[in-house]
């Protein structure tokens, strides 16, 4: 058995969530408006607000920001429960199991795997700006001397400030929650929010570094979103050795 069995009420269901993506037109103008603020924030911002935080920041307020940062760490991590949530999903569909509201499944099942593309595609990206901007972190300005700005490609770990790592995982994980259960996107987005402000606080990345991986994230959550949402693409509710092949 190949792929598994729909209902009306979870196509609906889908179908209520997929209505609210943002056209292609929009997140494009989102990303040029995007690379606008980076823009700005990197001659304006970036270095008089590391230096403000460097002098007014107590070490008891580092530390709890460092706390609430180890969240945003290790997005393999979210990725491997994102497919746990998946395979699940599917299971109990096959399984016929009672549902715990219409159409959750199918929801749980998509949002979850639309989680590992985002997180794997977003964090693909973010790892090759890294190396190829090679902008060095705060660090190097504080305590190497003042260097401030970018250094040769694949230049080491201190030049890899652009964009953040810990600020992607964050954000993929909560515009996907947001786009999947728009219910929970406010608590979702204010904790990734809170993540990216720790990495400024603990002074790992800059303002231009945060903003340019939560741009990453929307514009990837968006990217994919009808691919893995989209009621009309079953692909998502079959194993994943039959998603390739055609529907019968």
């Amino acid at each position: 058995m190949s792929e598994l069995p729909s209902s009306p009420t979870s196509a609906a269901a889908t179908r209520r969530g997929a209505a609210r993506f943002v056209p292609p037109a929009r997140w494009v103008a989102v990303l040029l408006a995007g690379a606008v603020v980076l823009a700005l924030l990197a001659a304006y911002v970036d270095l008089p607000l590391a230096i403000y935080i460097h002098k007014n920041i107590s070490a008891d307020v580092d530390g709890a920001f460092n706390m609430v940062g180890q969240l945003g760490e290790r997005g393999e991590n979210y990725a491997l429960g994102a497919l746990l949530v998946y395979a699940l999903s599917l299971y109990a569909t096959r399984r016929g199991w009672s549902e715990p509201w219409p159409g959750a499944y199918d929801r749980l099942a998509r949002g979850g795997l639309l989680m590992v593309g985002v997180l794997a595609l977003g964090g693909i990206a973010t790892g090759l700006l890294k190396h190829l901007v090679a902008r060095a972190r705060p660090e190097m300005y504080f305590e190497h001397g003042g260097v401030y700005g970018l250094g040769r490609m694949f230049g080491g770990k201190l030049y890899t400030s652009f964009p953040s790592s810990h600020t992607l995982t964050a954000f993929g994980v909560a515009v996907t929650v947001a786009v999947v259960f728009p219910r929970c996107r406010w608590p979702a987005l204010a904790l990734a929010s809170l993540i990216a402000v720790s990495r400024l606080a603990n002074l790992d990345h800059y303002a231009s570094d945060v903003t340019a991986a939560a741009l990453i994230a929307l514009v990837t959550v968006i990217f994919l979103a009808p691919y893995f949402l989209d009621p009309a693409r079953q692909w998502p509710k079959r194993l994943p050795w039959h998603w390739f092949k055609r529907a019968a």
